[in-house]
């Protein structure tokens, strides 16, 4: 059955008319008639009486009317969907994020998207970056909020934020007492990182940062989340870099301080250059409005 076939008999059952009805739809009376004997063909019992005098609707005819109009119904909000969809207005969006944006960011940037694009269903998933990454040339994710620099030629990145950095040292380090720290001050320390590299920045950005000051660091990536690396800090065994919103001032053994060279995590939308999901576009209309240009 069709949408023209599914109209002419709604029109037919609230007429119980074939001549106004088929003026209705701008269709001759034998036209009329075809449609309506193909969709009773189609399902297979009649849906209607014809005499001279009178049409009438079977009980067939009677229980298929609501459900026609159902059909219909759905069919509308399916083509209207698929427009929607298309134009970026409606979708499912897969989204990759960093710890630290979750905290930073995310809540503003979902708040706009409902407001905007309510229709734009995001499924937002906590991954490191390198995690991200590969998911992303994977075809499982559509966009992530990860620690740039992101370095591979199938990937675009939009720079957002920049989050502030703090070393974290065990607090008998020699120079836990500094109120403000540089990095050349710390050339001679091993860094750790998470493995996986969830909102410590990741080896290379660590490395991009030294690289700045024309040094080398030493990098030690160490099993479990954020707050064991910290753990491993506290314990002596190397220092590492924490994001300010992620810092917890009561952590025990460790000193929290702040960097005097402008060291950032730097956040950016990372998305594949072929990327094809239109809700893209809302995306990054959103993150420009909670970010600013």
């Amino acid at each position: 059955m069709d949408r023209k076939q599914l109209q002419a008999f709604l029109i037919l059952g609230r007429e119980l008319h074939f001549g106004r009805t088929a003026e209705q739809l701008n269709l001759t009376g034998p036209a009329l008639g075809r449609l309506i004997r193909t969709l009773e063909a189609q399902i297979g019992v009649p849906l209607l009486t014809r005499t001279t005098r009178r049409v009438d609707l079977t009980p067939a005819g009677r229980a298929f009317l609501p459900e026609a109009h159902a059909i219909l119904d759905r069919m509308d909000s399916a083509t209207s969907l698929a427009r929607r969809t298309a134009s970026g207005h409606a979708g499912r969006l897969r989204l990759g994020y960093l710890g630290a944006a979750n905290l930073h960011l995310l809540p503003r940037l979902w708040r706009h998207m409902s407001a905007t694009h309510p229709d734009i269903h995001i499924e937002a998933t906590e991954l490191c970056t390198p995690d991200q990454r590969q998911a992303l040339l994977a075809g499982e994710l559509d966009a992530g909020l990860m620690a740039l620099p992101v370095w591979h030629d199938r990937l675009n990145a939009r720079p957002l934020i920049r989050i502030p950095l703090l070393v974290a040292l065990p607090a008998a380090h020699p120079l836990a007492g500094h109120a403000r720290l540089h990095l050349r001050e710390l050339a001679q320390e091993e860094w750790l990182t998470c493995t996986p590299h969830l909102s410590t920045p990741p080896p290379e950005q660590v490395q991009a940062l030294y690289q700045t000051f024309g040094l080398l660091p030493r990098i030690r990536a160490v099993s479990g989340t954020e707050s064991a690396v910290v753990g491993r800090v506290a314990a002596g065994q190397g220092v590492t870099l924490v994001p300010e919103t992620l810092v917890n001032p009561q952590q025990d053994g460790v000193a929290f301080i702040p960097l005097g060279d402008g060291v950032t995590l730097d956040v950016g939308l990372v998305t594949c250059r072929d990327a094809r999901n239109p809700a893209l576009g809302a995306l990054l209309g959103s993150l420009g409005a909670v970010t600013g240009p």
